[in-house]
């Protein structure tokens, strides 16, 4: 693939991306606490946190990831933004996965969860405009 084609696939996966946040900065805490109460419930009801649990952490916490990077990378964009961009993505799956543990371990859906799932969705957002503004800026 060209770096134009990078480019394009880039600025979408970033609109797709920080759109798929935008539910989780307006979410309300209530309406996340019963989302965790059926998640947990349909864990415990499939037999626990088996292997399709991990491949569906896998997808989203490592591949999902990758792949946007690497279209990132293919568009040409800097390295400083791809690692810092990286370094965001470990946070919030290191930040995630411990509280899907403690949620699958009986744990409540915390106000404090809340903040920081509210705050990783307003930078993941960031890092999609911010994407899409130096794709704009290096190809326009």
């Amino acid at each position: 693939m060209t770096p134009l084609l990078w480019a394009k696939l880039a600025a979408v996966l970033s609109v797709i991306y920080g759109g798929a946040n935008a539910y989780q900065l307006m979410a309300r805490y209530g309406d996340v606490c019963e989302k965790c109460r059926v998640f947990a419930a349909m864990v415990a009801e499939a037999g626990g946190a088996g292997g399709r649990l991990r491949l569906i952490r896998c997808l989203f916490y490592v591949i999902t990831p990758l792949c946007y990077l690497g279209a990132l990378r293919g568009a040409g964009i800097s390295g400083v933004f791809l690692i810092t961009t990286a370094a965001k993505f470990g946070v919030s799956s290191v930040l995630g996965i411990g509280t899907e543990k403690r949620l699958l371990r009986g744990g409540d859906y915390r106000p404090l969860d809340h903040a920081i799932a509210r705050a990783d969705a307003m930078l993941n957002i960031m890092v999609a405009a911010a994407a899409v503004w130096l794709i704009l800026r290096q190809w326009t």
